[in-house]
């Protein structure tokens, strides 16, 4: 017994020990990694912003040994923190800070509230140092600031909604009220106010410089919120910026429509507004006016907002600040209209070649079903016709055997090798401070990482849209990466299924295009848009009065244009010519809004109904041109559009790369 006790204390001894040794070795570890990390400093900050990406500007130093590896970037939010990773290549000497920008196409991701973080991995993918940056496309705010320029603070103290946080650009932030007047007001607006709200308040007593700043303030990307009310004409006295006019203030009770007002408002003084330049759009949720001013923002209501007797404070606050926000060049730039269409573009890139992971197996099926036909009841008809059935047993396995010749004959066209790319580039003529912006349509026949470099010159990319990679495995690190080393960028997937498809958007501003593709539209009798019948039937068909010159280097197969809410689709236009408009291949008639959608549901169902099937993959880059150069440019512009196939290469890899190039003018 008192063996067996001894023993039990060796063992316990002996374990005590080894948790020791554990603990120490581990305790080394963490404080070895944790002493690794003091020896590299980082930091990020969001650089700039233009139409196309938002440029995040990284620095790295080191006080360690030379040290060579990647810096991670990438975006941390709650639904698409796995989905891409953006690698830049480093090489760290000791006591070295090297500096670089991390361009992120917008479309890439939608959560302006994301953080980012920032790691280093070194050559055998082990973690240096990391660090987050929250609210990095926000300034890293972490309130929002309301000035409350009034007579009636005590009156409007509920916009902070009572302490609930406000949904702000993807992120939860409280509101800090700051109460302003004349004497603090310059200083508040140059501290840098979120929201400012005017209410109950002469503004013709403040100076004219005091005037300008606030309209600076908005120009520069503040949100200005207006209540007029009973005072409409003291409240914007001083505010001619703002483009309004009080016709009419009406008592309350006593104003037109207010069968359609909320019960509250129909007991308030309400201003009739007149908005003088129609700028502004109606918020119908709070009756207000709203229009996007500079990078700012600015929000009137026909009353006051000091005298509102709210039941739900917490919604009247959501929906008097958050459209308000969803004007400002901010956010308004940031959805980029493609948000609106994606569904459109892969839909379209879909019809190139056998483009996803839909192969199209019709002929495969054809032989296996004739071959399944004829090896049994058919073939044995036939030996029996020719008095040969003792041939049976020798015929099925030589017609066996011509047919998986066959099908493996037919089935050699399905082989994916190389990564398949099928890239369609969009170019503006004559704008050279804009990119060249590429659309990419990519997959690979396996189930492992693959990636490929882009051609020289192309200075971002990125996934086409945030949640077009959303994980199934977890244990991925990431599904979609960039890398970037010297001036080279890669892009490549880590898929989770084979033939996956992957849509990336990459930019390029030193390859750029030449030439003019020009408009020259004729009214004839005041009509720009003409009709003629055809000759066998009764049909008439639209064009239009006037001519399209092609004087680029590229013959286009076809083009289109879009004019007067209208989109006409024409075939053949080489070089140096000019096409007669007055009979086009096919037209859409909707409103602008719609050309894109028509597009794609009306054109392309014409073609894969008549056309060869050669000519698919012309509408379809045509349509991807169509979609872009319609929602970039404004609904009164006239635009020309031509397609030619074999562009210039996007892909400098081990790839099998379909380019086609669109080049586009506006008018």
């Amino acid at each position: 017994m008192k063996d067996r006790v001894k023993s039990n204390k060796r063992l316990l001894a002996v374990l005590v020990l080894v948790i020791l040794i554990c603990g120490v070795f581990a305790g080394k570890k963490a404080v070895t990694a944790c002493a690794q990390e003091e020896l590299f400093s980082i930091d990020a900050q969001l650089h700039s912003q233009n139409f196309s990406t938002y440029d995040i500007q990284v620095a790295v130093s080191n006080q360690g040994e030379n040290w060579q590896g990647i810096a991670r970037v990438r975006l941390e939010n709650t639904y698409y923190s796995l989905s891409c990773v953006y690698d830049t290549i480093l090489s760290l000497p000791q006591g070295s800070t090297k500096q670089f920008l991390v361009k992120i196409p917008k479309e890439s991701f939608d959560d302006m509230g994301a953080s980012v973080s920032v790691s280093l991995l070194d050559k055998e993918n082990k973690l240096a140092a990391s660090k987050v940056f929250p609210n990095i496309f926000l300034s890293g705010m972490d309130l929002l600031s309301m000035g409350i320029l009034s007579d009636s603070y005590a009156s409007l103290t509920y916009l902070d909604m009572e302490g609930e946080n406000l949904y702000y650009n993807g992120t939860e932030l409280p509101i800090k009220l700051d109460k302003l007047n004349q004497d603090n007001l310059m200083q508040s607006l140059e501290n840098g106010l979120t929201f400012l709200v005017i209410d109950n308040y002469n503004t013709s007593i403040l100076t004219d410089t005091e005037l300008e700043r606030i309209q600076c303030w908005v120009e520069e990307g503040g949100m200005l919120i207006v209540g007029t009310g009973e005072r409409a004409e003291d409240v914007l006295s001083g505010l001619d910026f703002l483009g309004i006019a009080c016709s009419k203030v009406n008592a309350p009770n006593e104003h037109p429509y207010q069968d359609h007002y909320d019960k509250n408002l129909v007991k308030m003084y309400m201003a009739e507004l007149k908005d003088v330049n129609n700028q502004y759009n109606t918020n119908l949720d709070i009756l207000g006016l709203i229009a996007s001013q500079g990078d700012g923002a600015v929000e009137l209501v026909p009353y006051s907002l000091s005298k509102l007797v709210l039941q739900d404070v917490e919604s009247y606050v959501y929906e008097l600040l958050v459209p308000v926000n969803s004007y400002t060049k901010i956010v308004y730039d940031s959805k980029d209209n493609y948000y609106n269409n994606k569904y459109v573009i892969s839909r379209i890139f879909r019809t190139f070649g056998n483009g996803g992971n839909r192969l199209n197996f019709n002929m495969l099926k054809v032989i296996v079903i004739l071959y399944v036909v004829f090896v049994g009841p058919v073939l044995y008809l036939i030996l029996r016709f020719l008095k040969k059935r003792d041939f049976y047993w020798i015929a099925v396995p030589i017609t066996t055997l011509v047919g998986v010749l066959l099908i493996y004959i037919a089935g050699r066209g399905f082989e994916v090798v190389d990564t398949r790319v099928y890239s369609v580039t969009i170019e503006k003529l004559g704008t050279p401070d804009q990119d060249a912006i590429t659309y990419m349509h990519s997959y690979d026949a396996g189930h492992k990482e693959w990636m490929l470099q882009l051609a020289e010159g192309y200075g971002y990319c990125g996934p086409l849209w945030s949640d077009s990679y959303n994980i199934s495995n977890k244990n991925d690190k990431y599904h979609s990466r960039i890398v970037k080393e010297g001036d080279r960028i890669s892009f490549g997937l880590n898929p989770s299924a084979g033939f996956e498809d992957a849509y990336f958007k990459a930019g390029n501003m030193e390859n750029k295009a030449s030439g003019k593709i020009l408009l020259d539209i004729q009214p004839v009798n005041g009509m720009e848009i003409s009709g003629t019948f055809t000759d066998e039937k009764d049909i008439v068909v639209l064009g239009m009065n006037g001519t399209v010159t092609n004087k680029t280097n590229w013959d286009f197969e076809y083009f289109a244009v879009i004019a007067y809410d209208t989109l006409f689709i024409y075939d053949n236009l080489p070089a140096g010519e000019t096409r007669d408009l007055s009979k086009a291949v096919y037209l859409s008639s909707k409103s602008y809004d719609n050309v894109v959608e028509d597009y794609l549901h009306g054109y392309m169902n014409e073609i894969y109904r008549g056309k060869e099937t050669k000519d698919v993959d012309f509408i379809a880059a045509l349509g991807i041109g169509v979609s872009v150069a319609s929602l970039q440019e404004d609904s009164d512009a006239k635009i020309v559009i031509g397609v030619t196939k074999d562009w210039n290469k996007a892909v400098d890899d081990n790839c099998s790369e379909t380019s086609y190039g669109c080049l586009y003018s506006v008018q």
